[in-house]
C-alpha cells in the first residue's frame, strides 16, 4: 500500500501545474507590451458568457483567480469566477465605470465617471480609499513603484500613493489617455498634442514633445523607443530617454489604438478597419484585412495575435498576418481582449463578457449561444495512470 501512495505521488509531481497567469492591470504591463503570459491557440469556443448590466468599456483584468471589469450603464466594478462566470462580489459607484481596473498587493483600483479613483480589496469589495479626480475619470489607472497614476476627462493628471490614497503630484490640463511607464519615466499623450516623460517620483518633465495633434491612444514603452499614435492617425516612435522622434508613420486612418510589441515587430490598429504590423525601423511589413473600426489593442498570445473591432469581428491572426480564426460577436465591442489562464476574455457594448478558451472541435460562430463549457481534463494518460494506481491501492487495502 505504502509503495503504491508513493508511485501515485511521484506521478502526480510529474504532472506540471496549471496556474492561473494574471493579467493584472490595462495592456497586461506597466509598458503596456499586451503580451500574454503563456500560449492560447485557436480555433476557440466560447466557454460561457455574463450580463455586466451595461455597456463593457473597461477591458477585462486577471488578478490572483478574479476576473475585474467595469460596467457602463450598472456602475460597477464587477468581481468574476474567471472559470464560470459567477459574480464574487460588485462595487457601485455613481456614474459608469470605463476604465480599465488595476490591481496589485491584493488590492484592485478603478476610476469611475462620478470623479473618484477607487482602491477596494480584491478578494472581498471592500474598500479601503477614494481618491477625489474632480472630474471624471476614463484614463486607465496605471500602479508603478508604489503609486497610481490617472487621467481625468479635464485633463488632469494625478499621481496617488498606492497605500493611502493621498495625492502626491499632478500636471493640469495633461491627459486623459492611460498612462505607462518604463526605467523610473512616465509617458502620456495629452488632447492637446503634446506627450509627456515625467519623472515617477517628482512629475517633473523628463522632455515634452508637440505634436499639434492630440492623443486618445496611450503609450508603448519598447526597447528603448515609446510609441503612441495621434487620433489624425501618425504612429510617432521617440526615444525613451531624450525624446528625440525617431521616425513616424502615416497610417492613413484616425487612430485611438494603443500600439503592443512582440519580437522587434509593432502592431496597431485603425478606424479603416486593418492591423498595421512594422518593423522597430517604422517599415511596414504587413497590413491586415478588413475587420471594421478597430479601437482596441492587439493582443499577442505565442505566435497569434488578437484583435476585435465596432464591427463586432473577434479575430486571431498569425505573425505574418494571415487569418487563423474569427468570430462574430453579435455585437459592438470597444475593450481589448484580454489573454492569460488558458482563456481569453472580452467585453461588448451589448453588456456582456464572454470567455473562450481552446477547442480542437471547428466552433461554429453564433452571436446568440451562451455555452456554459466545462474545461477539458488536461493529461488524460497520467491521470488515467493514476486512477488506476489509486484503485490498485484500494483493492489491496481491501483485502
Amino acid at each position: 500500500m505504502k509503495r503504491s501512495f508513493i508511485a501515485i505521488f511521484m506521478l502526480l509531481a510529474m504532472i506540471p501545474a496549471v496556474a492561473m497567469a494574471d493579467w493584472p492591470q490595462a495592456r497586461h504591463d506597466a509598458a503596456h507590451t499586451s503580451v500574454a503570459d503563456s500560449p492560447l491557440n485557436p480555433p476557440l469556443a466560447v466557454e460561457w458568457q455574463t450580463s455586466a448590466g451595461g455597456e463593457v468599456f473597461s477591458s477585462p483584468v486577471l488578478y490572483n483567480g478574479t476576473l475585474f471589469v467595469g460596467s457602463g450603464d450598472e456602475r460597477k466594478l464587477l468581481a468574476l469566477d474567471p472559470a464560470t462566470g459567477d459574480k464574487k462580489w460588485s462595487y457601485a459607484t455613481y456614474a459608469s465605470v470605463e476604465s480599465t481596473p488595476a490591481a496589485a498587493n491584493g488590492s484592485v483600483v478603478f476610476g469611475s465617471y462620478d470623479g473618484y479613483v477607487y482602491k477596494l480589496d480584491a478578494a472581498t469589495g471592500a474598500l479601503q480609499w477614494k481618491f477625489d479626480a474632480k472630474s471624471g475619470v476614463l484614463s486607465s489607472p496605471l500602479i508603478y513603484q508604489d503609486r497610481v497614476y490617472v487621467g481625468t476627462d479635464d485633463g488632469s493628471f494625478y499621481a496617488i500613493d498606492f497605500r493611502t490614497g493621498g495625492g502626491l503630484w499632478s500636471l493640469a490640463k495633461a491627459a486623459q489617455s492611460s498612462p505607462a511607464a518604463e526605467d523610473g519615466l512616465i509617458y502620456v499623450g495629452a488632447l492637446d498634442g503634446t506627450f509627456y516623460a515625467l519623472n515617477a517620483s517628482s512629475g517633473s518633465q523628463a522632455w515634452t514633445y508637440q505634436t499639434n495633434d492630440t492623443f486618445h491612444s496611450s503609450p508603448l514603452a519598447f526597447n528603448g523607443t515609446v510609441y503612441i499614435t495621434t487620433r489624425s492617425g501618425t504612429l510617432y516612435a521617440f526615444d525613451a530617454k531624450g525624446g528625440q522622434v525617431r521616425w513616424t508613420y502615416d497610417l492613413g486612418y484616425y487612430s485611438d489604438s494603443t500600439p503592443s510589441a512582440s519580437d522587434g515587430t509593432i502592431y496597431v490598429g485603425t478606424y479603416g478597419g486593418r492591423i498595421f504590423a512594422l518593423g522597430e525601423n517604422g517599415t511596414l511589413k504587413w497590413e491586415s484585412a478588413y475587420y471594421g473600426p478597430i479601437y482596441q489593442t492587439v493582443t499577442v498570445s505565442g505566435d497569434v495575435l488578437y484583435g476585435a473591432s465596432q464591427k463586432g469581428t473577434l479575430f486571431a491572426l498569425d505573425k505574418a498576418g494571415n487569418e487563423l480564426w474569427s468570430y462574430d460577436l453579435g455585437e459592438s465591442a470597444f475593450a481589448s481582449p484580454t489573454v492569460d489562464g488558458g482563456r481569453l476574455y472580452i467585453g461588448t457594448m451589448g453588456g456582456k463578457v464572454m470567455a473562450f478558451g481552446e477547442t480542437t472541435a471547428t466552433p461554429t460562430p453564433s452571436p446568440t449561444s451562451s455555452p456554459s463549457a466545462t474545461a477539458s481534463t488536461p493529461f488524460p494518460g497520467v491521470l488515467a495512470c493514476v486512477a488506476a494506481l489509486i484503485a490498485a491501492g484500494l483493492c489491496r487495502k481491501s483485502r
